[in-house]
């Protein structure tokens, strides 16, 4: 008879604690989300791209008689390089940079021109 109260009793609890309605109102009320808010004013930065064109001489300039190099970037970003260079053993072409452009000049060597310089 014992056994029959304490399985009464257990079932009791079960159907009780099944059947009692729960409110979860206050758990999804907290969560819930009646309105997507659009927030119109916010607008896309446009990323603009500035390329920085640069021209760099390791001679610093119109200098016949050192040997250099002309190197940088031009205004699409396309990366240039001219070396100094003897042209018949008389002319050098020299190369510098003039508002960050590469130039060059070619020079008559009065004594000749010899490892990419005049003598």
């Amino acid at each position: 008879m014992l056994k029959i109260i304490s399985l009464l009793i257990i079932l009791g609890i079960i159907v009780l604690g099944c059947s009692k309605e729960e409110t979860t109102e206050s758990i999804t009320g907290a969560y819930e989300i009646n309105e997507l808010e659009v927030i119109e004013d916010a607008e896309e930065e446009e990323e603009k791209i500035i390329t920085v064109r640069l021209c760099h001489d390791t001679d610093n300039g119109i200098v016949r008689w050192v040997n250099g190099t002309v190197f940088g970037f031009y205004n699409n970003a396309t990366r240039f390089e001219f070396n100094d260079y003897c042209q018949n053993f008389n002319y050098l072409w020299e190369f510098y940079c003039e508002n960050e452009t590469p130039m060059q000049r070619i020079f008559l060597c009065t004594n000749g021109c010899e490892d990419n310089h005049c003598l």
